[in-house]
């Protein structure tokens, strides 16, 4: 019995790598802003003996917001790229031209390569401003008997914890230029898939692997923009005193853990990384020739053991797998709505 021919992908690319965009958005929610309104209730219980420390740190959290904005916008491009990319698919189903389609997503890509060098440049800004006003603070915390707030192994701990969170987003943000660069290189003749048209099976193929990277990504950067703005401005207290209250470092909130696990479910959902073992899978690799080909095999069953599995995610109790359609709205989005609906005013 002969194997299947693989498929080969003549023009068509695949989406960039989610990760590094996704890992941006899951830093700041779990490092940036829980950690700023640490150090921010620290400074208020000394705002009366001190207020200049207080007033050094308020124009800090203003820089960080700025700064970390200008990261969120790497991924609204990431989201833009991938609807650029869908007018594409939708000009070869529909036998129309290429050239201009193609031309608006290698336009958009440099537009987020650039975006990714700007957004890199922010991080060394915010780095500094915040080292500038750990500084400062503790020079005027200095002249009172309050410098123990800022001193203490708790304080000095949550700034290690946002500069080393602020280095590994510079990271992640080269990587996201790098992706970018990719696609941009790969699409930079406008004219590449009018002369080599693509199969309709390798059109579909692409077409809900970037369904899937949109479904993903989509509204990621909007909500990025709201936590970044909590920084400089905190949401109403719900109580008065809840939002002074001491909460541990190991603490998680509930929606926070709602989230990871959903989001695991919604990405294994999404990416079908958990398939019934029987099902043909499409293996995507590079010939020698070094265009990208698709290939369908056939596997036997195998028992499914805890690990890693191919993307990076290491299974778990929580991450359920399912045979049904990638879910259109995550769950985190969908609490996010959920919240807008029963706030009149947005967090920023």
């Amino acid at each position: 019995m002969t194997s299947p021919q693989p498929l080969v992908c003549t023009s068509l690319h695949l989406p960039p790598d989610l990760q590094p965009f996704l890992r941006i958005y899951e830093i700041s929610t779990q490092v940036f802003l829980p950690n700023f309104d640490r150090l921010r209730l620290a400074l208020e219980a000394t705002r009366d003996i001190n207020p200049e420390a207080y007033k050094i740190f308020a124009e800090t959290r203003k820089v960080s917001r700025q700064e970390l904005q200008k990261a969120f916008k790497v991924l609204q491009i990431a989201e833009k790229v991938a609807q650029l990319y869908s007018k594409l698919l939708k000009a070869i189903s529909e036998k129309n031209p290429t050239p201009d389609p193609l031309y608006d997503v290698y336009i958009g890509t440099y537009e987020g390569m650039e975006y990714s060098k700007e957004a890199q440049e922010a991080m060394i800004v915010f780095r500094g401003e915040l080292e500038s006003s750990v500084r400062r603070v503790t020079a005027a915390l200095n002249t009172t008997d309050s410098k123990i707030l800022l001193t203490s192994t708790e304080n000095i701990k949550t700034v290690s914890e946002i500069l080393s969170a602020i280095d590994e987003c510079k990271i992640l943000l080269q990587q996201c230029h790098d992706q970018f660069a990719k696609l941009s290189t790969q699409t930079e003749d406008k004219t590449s898939i009018d002369s080599n048209p693509p199969s309709e099976e390798e059109t579909q193929v692409i077409l809900g692997k970037w369904q899937t990277y949109f479904d993903n990504i989509r509204g990621v950067w909007i909500h990025g923009f709201e936590l970044a703005s909590a920084i400089y401005v905190p949401p109403p207290k719900t109580s008065p005193g809840a939002s002074e209250s001491t909460i541990s470092r190991h603490e998680v909130p509930l929606w926070r853990t709602l989230f990871q696990r959903q989001d695991k479910r919604d990405l294994l959902r999404s990416t079908n990384l958990l398939r019934p073992t029987t099902d043909p899978i499409t293996i995507v690799f590079t010939a020698p020739n070094g265009s990208l080909e698709l290939q369908t095999k056939a596997i036997n069953p195998v028992k499914v053991t805890a690990g890693k599995v191919s993307s990076g995610i290491t299974a778990c109790p929580d991450a359920t797998p399912s045979n049904g359609p990638a879910s259109k709205v995550p769950f985190w989005r969908r609490i996010f709505q959920r919240m807008n609906r029963n706030n009149s005013s947005p967090l920023c």
